[in-house]
């Protein structure tokens, strides 16, 4: 289950609060809260396999450079791309990295 932690960037606006989907969910070496903007978190009581624990970042975004970096963990499956509410979250994604789309992504710590 994903928990969309900020409904008001173009990635996640038209997202539920939790929202539930089947990919294939994986750890990262370390947690970027702190370095970046999370969107979204994985409740691993959801699934099998997670050790990040209580705070699972999945999507999130951030300044980079003069630039714009977004990033989602999901896609790893075919059917993710059959997902209306994926394809939205891809795209409010893409749109902000772009520049054509308003949302904030200061970093919370």
């Amino acid at each position: 289950m994903v928990e969309v932690t900020d409904h008001s960037h173009p990635s996640t606006r038209r997202l539920p609060a939790r929202w539930a989907r089947t990919d294939e969910w994986y750890d990262f070496r370390s947690n970027p809260r702190g370095a970046v903007h999370v969107l979204a978190t994985l409740d691993e009581s959801t699934y099998s396999g997670g050790t990040m624990g209580t705070d699972h970042p999945i999507a999130w975004c951030h300044s980079f450079k003069g630039g714009r970096a977004f990033y989602t963990a999901g896609g790893h499956t075919i059917g993710s791309y059959s997902e209306p509410d994926f394809r939205r979250h891809l795209l409010g994604g893409i749109l902000w990295a772009a520049g054509l789309a308003k949302g904030s992504c200061a970093v919370r710590r």
